[in-house]
């Protein structure tokens, strides 16, 4: 695949975030790993376990895993407290962007779901989705490089704040 510098911009930290926003510099030297998803995929859902596994896993290693909400309805991107409660229903652990499909679009998503990995150098290096997106996902994962910058492996107290509790 071509490494096509992605615009990693649209992640709007003024946009709709159902938890602490993520701004572009803290991406700097990280891989970045983008999970688009909507609430109504059955298949998104079975992912969630898998996902947040891999924050647990790689995110010491310096992986930054991001949820893109795709949204299909004015309320949602006007009031996330819809997407909100979805995310703690299925305690994600990972920043949840709310998109109205603009930001899909530019990646050249169009079905969901599906993950966009970037390198440390804010490349995209892999585009993955459909039926065995899990297990083309690990595979990758297992051989990610440490991250440009050092990172501690340890879960900072704003990130801690960022997991939904359990209902």
């Amino acid at each position: 695949m071509a490494s096509t510098k992605i615009p990693l911009t649209l992640l709007d930290p003024d946009g709709g975030w159902v938890n602490a926003p993520v701004h572009v510099s803290e991406l700097d030297g990280l891989p970045v790993l983008l999970h688009f998803w909507t609430m109504d995929c059955e298949d998104c859902a079975a992912q969630f376990e898998a996902v947040n596994q891999w924050v647990v896993d790689y995110g010491p290693r310096g992986l930054k895993v991001i949820g893109v909400d795709v949204t299909h309805s004015e309320t949602e991107l006007r009031d996330t407290n819809k997407v909100e409660g979805f995310a703690r229903e299925h305690a994600l652990r990972y920043p949840i962007a709310v998109d109205d499909g603009s930001m899909a679009k530019s990646y050249g998503v169009d079905k969901h779901p599906s993950f966009l990995l970037f390198g440390p150098d804010g490349r995209l290096s892999n585009r993955i989705g459909g039926k065995d997106a899990l297990r083309r996902v690990r595979a990758l994962l297992k051989d990610l490089p440490q991250a440009d910058r050092e990172l501690s492996g340890e879960v900072s107290d704003a990130e801690e704040a960022q997991v939904p509790a359990s209902p």
